[in-house]
């Protein structure tokens, strides 16, 4: 069975991976922190999302996974992460 990730570990590589590159202080980014506390508008979102699917080798359909916390995005991760591992194993 795959590894799986729990949501301490994605936010650590959550925080490195925005570092320097979408407009919002990583420092501010815990679990229960609401997107419009931390200054990130649907523009940042995009970005934001766009930064989580490249260093997560996800994707994240905003269509049908509304986020308004940090804490809805570590949950959008791992359950894609679950989700891709599970089709990994499937394969095998």
């Amino acid at each position: 069975m795959a590894e799986s990730i729990d949501h301490t570990e994605i936010l650590h590589r959550l925080k490195n991976a925005v570092s320097g590159r979408i407009p919002v202080d990583p420092t501010l980014l815990a679990s229960e922190a609401t997107l419009a506390d931390i200054g990130i508008d649907s523009f940042s979102l995009i970005e934001l999302i766009f930064v989580v699917e490249e260093e997560f080798q996800i994707i994240i359909p905003l269509e049908t996974s509304p986020v308004s916390t940090v804490h809805d995005i570590l949950n959008a991760i791992a359950l894609r992460i679950r989700e891709r591992n599970q089709g990994l194993d499937s394969a095998k």
